[in-house]
């Protein structure tokens, strides 16, 4: 048994019916068509008696009894059944040199090309579902939030990337070929529509080629779960115990507290993570880099700070702190930082306070989001700003707001020389 990729269109009857007679010259009779993968495959047996026999194609009416009876009667004729190509046409084979030839109406080969083009719609609307499912986390930031998309394209370029890449290409490919394909059918049925049977067109094997592309998109899929794991592996690293030992601008908790306060940390969290078995890191303190942003840290320390003469209260620093290859990039991370804490602050704040835009010596950009919880003593201020290609976030609770800003924006320009 050999098999045959089908080199026409499933529209081109005569296309089909020249290579099932090519086939047969060189001694191949049809035994079936593959169920699997679409319809294009036929499987062939070698005959000799296939020398000499004729293949012709009819497009299956609306049931299996009217193609019961049209099989009946074309057996009178000296035609009998084959296979059928899906549910598109039906194959009959002659070996009777003098029997009669079908009449393939054009009219009835105009309602095989609606099935068709009606199937590339289906095809295409399970793409673009298949690609909704997929992407739907981004799809719904597309229309909440695009600067966030935007930022999180910039600091995690080389998972997203290929993903969206791949998909762009699938997805505008099925799309432009199923616009194409409608506009080709149209012109067809209007010429079958007029009785003109359409020539044979060139061999360009589409059932082999969509039957490649799938097998693509499977390949890539389990190769994209591998490089996924294997991206984790290398762009997140631990940072060290010692603030004294982080290599880029930072304030510490106790920097933000003012002089006299006495200040007592809380013991820093630790974890072991997967991606790097037996080596321990600080929870809050982790480090990424990605090609667009290599260099990206979030630490966060809290505390006990007791001014003189008061209660201990609750003390917070968290740093957010990425460095981009161009400023334009850090504009989008920045937006998208912005917009980020917005939502954020929305969802989650009892009692919003505000945000503010500000000018600030030294800095191209910053935001400032003012809130309190209820119940707390002391406010909380969250910045977020931009020197050039560095963009940070400075979330602060405790008594003095506006220092550690200042701080961080003198490491940030020391930076920036």
């Amino acid at each position: 048994m050999k098999k045959f990729w089908l080199p026409y269109s499933l529209w081109d009857i005569q296309g089909i019916e020249l290579w099932l007679n090519e086939l047969a010259a060189k001694g191949y009779e049809l035994k079936r068509f593959s169920r699997f993968w679409s319809i294009g495959r036929g499987e062939f047996q070698p005959s000799e008696e296939a020398k000499h026999c004729r293949y012709r194609l009819e497009p299956i009416g609306k049931g299996t009894k009217e193609l019961r009876e049209r099989a009946a009667n074309y057996r009178e004729l000296g035609w009998r059944f084959v296979e059928q190509i899906g549910k598109l046409y039906a194959v009959y084979r002659c070996d009777d040199p003098e029997a009669p030839e079908l009449y393939t109406d054009p009219e009835s080969l105009g309602w095989a090309m609606k099935k068709l083009i009606r199937r590339q719609w289906l095809a295409a609307a399970a793409v673009l579902l298949w690609a909704g499912l997929l992407l739907r986390d981004m799809l719904a930031q597309l229309f909440t939030a695009p600067a966030v998309l935007a930022m999180e394209l910039v600091l995690d370029f080389e998972r997203l990337a290929p993903l969206l890449l791949a998909l762009l290409v699938v997805v505008g490919g099925t799309v432009l070929g199923v616009l194409y394909q409608t506009v080709r059918f149209t012109g067809l049925r209007r010429r079958l529509a007029q009785g003109e049977l359409p020539p044979v067109q060139k061999r360009t094997y589409p059932q082999l080629r969509q039957f490649l592309l799938t097998l693509f998109l499977v390949v890539f899929l389990v190769g994209y779960f591998f490089f996924f794991n294997w991206v984790n592996s290398w762009r997140e690293r631990p940072l060290p115990e010692n603030p004294a030992e982080w290599d880029f601008p930072h304030i510490t908790l106790s920097e933000t507290v003012p002089a006299g306060t006495e200040l007592r940390e809380n013991a820093r969290q630790t974890v072991t993570l997967p991606s790097r078995p037996g080596q321990i890191v600080f929870f809050y303190d982790r480090a990424y880099t990605s090609w667009l942003a290599p260099d990206q840290y979030y630490v966060t320390q809290s505390g006990l700070a007791r001014l003189p003469g008061e209660i201990s209260r609750q003390v917070q620093l968290v740093q957010d702190y990425t460095k981009t290859r161009a400023p334009f990039l850090a504009e989008w991370v920045y937006a998208g930082k912005v917009q980020e804490w917005r939502q954020r602050l929305n969802a989650l704040v009892s009692e919003y306070g505000a945000e503010e835009t500000i000018s600030y010596p030294g800095l191209d950009q910053l935001t400032r989001f003012s809130y309190q919880y209820w119940g707390e003593d002391w406010s909380r201020a969250c910045y977020v700003g931009r020197l050039g290609s560095q963009v940070f976030v400075l979330h602060l609770r405790g008594p003095d707001l506006e220092t550690p800003l200042d701080l961080l924006a003198e490491r940030l320009a020391a930076e920036a020389v």
